[in-house]
């Protein structure tokens, strides 16, 4: 985890995990964001412990520790796309994501998730557009 970590980003719902015999915990975020939990949360949700006694091997509760790309503001993603491939793609695009997380994102309000980066960019092949889908900024985070 990085250095500068703040655990009020974590979720309300996200589930910690308190096993550190388990031999994915120094990579795990479920076992190593548990170090950051202050002093002030009285509950928090764990997995069972008593689950991994059957899933030594894998976890499917196991969360990396890394940050993703996510991109933020859609506002020139179909500048250099022609006319009538953009209204194509954007019509699509809101139908994927619905209206108002459509609207979100190009104001800047939701981040776009890296599958839903992947999305758009097999919506510009699908259309014939080889070129990368242009957002106005990326930023690194963990993925909850």
């Amino acid at each position: 985890m990085s250095p500068d970590f703040n655990y009020s980003e974590v979720p309300n719902i996200f589930l910690h995990c308190l096993n550190k015999q388990c031999k994915h915990s120094a990579k795990c975020m479920r076992y190593l964001v548990t170090a950051y939990v202050p002093d002030n949360y009285p509950v928090i949700s764990t997995v069972n412990p008593n689950y991994f006694s059957s899933h030594k091997e894998s976890c499917p509760y196991f969360m990396a520790d890394e940050k993703k790309r996510f991109a933020l503001g859609i506002t020139h993603l179909l500048d250099n796309v022609p006319h009538k491939e953009a209204l194509g793609i954007k019509r699509e695009l809101m139908a994927e994501l619905n209206r108002t997380t459509y609207y979100r994102c190009y104001r800047k309000e939701r981040l776009l998730k890296p599958k839903e980066q992947e999305y758009i960019r097999q919506l510009f092949l699908k259309r014939g557009i080889k070129e990368e889908p242009v957002y106005d900024e990326y930023v690194e985070q963990y993925e909850w």
